[in-house]
């Protein structure tokens, strides 16, 4: 399966108090789009509100009524007139000379001018409390009601059980019919944010543990390497190979800017101000924000570590502040903190390295992405999001060896028209199919292959880049050739928005997609497919886990990045995962230069400006950042010349796919 993805690489809660009160009826409000009183017995469905595996064949049955659903949100529609108003304010504040150029909005702000009308408000709340459920608060744009209550509640109010489901030996949660409310509420009410525990997927790829010996200097593996040297990408190697020193030297390091991150799990401050010891850069401040309960350090560890010490790697200077929750059997964690971390307002720059494919999201959870980083936008808050690490199978495991067969899709956290998606590339060596000592001999053209102590800099220029791809990329570790088994999709995920809306099946979950996003206005330019709607990633950088011998030296484990017994554990790790975190703290290094220049520390969805950038840079940027003057992006096109087979796949994202599946 393909899809001829564009690849470019950078160079250089105050709650508001729950409404209470009698149920107000519509007609009491002219204002108001609920139109008449609230009659249970005439109802819609909201379709496309299931998870695909809550299917029957998995399903053990539906849990007690006394079982506890929590932290719902309720995803509410916004008046037609104000949503066009909204749109219209995001395309003025992001348009040089536009009357609003840059005049965020706070939070609250956003509410009152484009949030549904108070009285509108007021009823659905009254109307979930008379349902017996109790109402945390509403979110400060007024787009979501997060609520809690039972599954006997949840049954009687929106017509849907909460069934377990046994998925591959793991137990899972998640309604087993798509939603129903009252018709008068249809114009207000878009949906229930997911109602499932089925995991969002993390784009770490771990190669392993490493140790650098004190004595030699060298990071050794702890695995098979081939024959070739393992050349970590170390905070000072990156900052070569996009060119950040210049900002560096000038006293730019993101000082002043605050990046948040959106994460599962909390992290251990002694480990990350360890790996900062160990990299040579200067003590950061880290501040967690925890959304309800800590869910301490967890499964998605890793993740955690590596997302702030990669963003506060390339930003030295910034503030990090975490944003974590735990989730319930009826939330995902990161929909609590993402909301949280938008409401707060204090981070100018997010990152987000989970995702879940538009499909599995449904509609109303693609509503609730949409929404909240639409108003991040309006807020100045510039949003990055992970494209994925399946090529363009999003809905497949990446995690397993086998080829894909879900089709073409891709992750609904990031293909919003609100976020900035990126994507994964790797390093390219010509002496890809050759022998040890042709691809050695290329190496040291690149690096230093002396070991030396760290915080040292190995890399000597910048390393041109392919597009990430396990399978079909020109590798070092596989001479550049196809040799199965067993089969793997790992590769830089990108393509069409195609599943943002779809039509409902039986079942619940989405039977056919029907729309992607439409293509944003921003997003034109060379190599943009011109398919009318959102594709993705708009901007990529490093993200191999050693297909070529790199990637992101890391500590995320109690003794990792101190020295122990004259040595000091790591872990190598790579995944788009790390490219949103990277690109975020560049991005405080612009916010940075721009409040210091006479312009602001915010630049809200910074694709306006990015595409911008690239075409204005022309289609001639296609070697290394310093082979191009004047280039402000790196046009990643390497590929398809270089194999005599015509191999398809090489030079894209595609992967090996099951015969006969969707899209193969």
């Amino acid at each position: 399966m393909m899809h001829r993805n564009f690849h470019r690489a950078f160079l250089c809660l105050v709650l508001v108090s729950a409404f209470t009160g009698s149920l107000v009826l519509a007609q009491n409000h002219p204002g108001s789009r609920i139109t008449g009183p609230i009659d249970e017995r005439v109802r819609v469905t909201l379709k496309g509100n299931v998870h695909p595996l809550a299917q029957l064949r998995y399903d053990q049955g539906a849990v007690l009524d006394s079982f506890p659903v929590q932290r719902m949100f309720l995803v509410l529609r916004r008046p037609p007139e104000r949503e066009d108003a909204l749109r219209q304010f995001l395309e003025e504040a992001h348009t040089l000379g536009g009357t609003s150029y840059h005049k965020w909005l706070k939070p609250e702000q956003f509410g009152e001018l484009y949030g549904p009308d108070d009285s509108e408000m007021t009823t659905v709340i009254a109307w979930l409390q008379r349902h017996g459920f109790s109402v945390a608060h509403v979110t400060k744009s007024k787009t979501a009601v997060e609520f809690s209550g039972t599954a006997g509640q949840l049954r009687e109010t929106f017509g849907t059980e909460i069934h377990t489901y046994l998925v591959d030996g793991e137990e899972h949660h998640a309604n087993d019919r798509d939603p129903q409310i009252p018709d008068a509420l249809a114009p207000v009410i878009a949906g229930i944010t997911p109602m499932n525990d089925f995991p969002a997927k993390s784009y770490t790829k771990v190669l392993g543990q490493a140790y650098f010996q004190a004595e030699t200097h060298a990071i050794t593996p702890q695995w098979t390497l081939n024959t070739q040297p393992l050349l970590a990408l170390g905070p000072s190697d990156f900052a070569v190979q996009y060119d950040l020193n210049p900002l560096y030297t000038a006293g730019v390091n993101g000082n002043g800017v605050t990046i948040g991150i959106i994460s599962l799990s909390n992290v251990d401050p002694t480990i990350v101000a360890a790996y900062r010891t160990l990299f040579g850069l200067p003590a950061g401040p880290l501040n967690v924000i925890i959304d309800g309960s800590d869910p301490g350090q967890n499964g998605a560890v890793v993740e955690a570590h590596l997302d702030v010490e990669i963003a506060g790697s390339v930003a030295p200077g910034a503030t990090i502040n975490l944003y974590a929750a735990t989730g319930t059997t009826v939330q995902n964690g990161l929909v609590l903190a993402a909301q949280r971390a938008v409401d707060d307002d204090q981070a100018t720059i997010l990152s987000t390295s989970y995702g879940i494919c538009e499909q599995s999201l449904g509609s109303a959870g693609n509503q609730f992405w949409a929404n909240v980083w639409e108003q991040a936008a309006a807020q100045g808050q510039t949003s990055f999001v992970s494209s994925g690490d399946g090529g363009p199978a999003g809905c497949d495991d990446f995690n397993q060896p086998q080829a894909a067969q879900h089709g073409l899709a891709v992750s609904g956290f990031s293909s919003t028209p609100w976020n900035i998606a990126v994507g994964g590339t790797d390093f390219f060596y010509t002496s890809y199919n050759g022998n040890a000592a042709s691809q050695n001999s290329e190496l040291a053209t690149y690096w230093n292959l002396t070991p030396a102590k760290l915080p040292s800099t190995s890399l000597l220029k910048p390393i041109p880049e392919q597009p990430w791809n396990r399978p079909f990329g020109l590798n070092l570790s596989t001479s550049g050739v196809y040799d199965p088994p067993p089969a793997t999709i790992v590769a830089g995920s990108g393509g069409a928005s195609s599943c943002a809306s779809g039509t409902g099946a039986p079942h619940g979950s989405f039977a056919s997609c029907t729309a992607g996003y439409p293509k944003p206005s921003w997003q034109t330019g060379e190599g943009v497919p011109a398919d009318g709607v959102r594709d993705l990633p708009d901007i990529s950088l490093f993200a191999a886990a050693g297909e070529n011998n790199s990637a992101y030296p890391i500590c995320a484990f109690p003794n990792e990045c101190t020295q122990v017994n004259g040595g000091t554990a790591l872990l190598l790790a790579g995944g788009t995962s790390a490219s949103s975190p990277a690109m975020a703290g560049i991005m405080a290094l612009v916010n940075q230069y721009q409040a210091a220049h006479g312009g602001t520390n915010r630049q809200g969805n910074a694709n306006y400006v990015l595409y911008a950038l690239a075409k204005k840079a022309g289609a001639s940027c296609t070697s290394s950042a310093t082979e191009a003057a004047g280039c402000v992006f790196n046009d990643v096109t390497k590929g398809n010349s270089f194999l005599p087979t015509g191999l398809p796949g090489v030079g894209t994202n595609s992967v090996p796919c099951q015969g006969g599946s969707l899209n193969c």
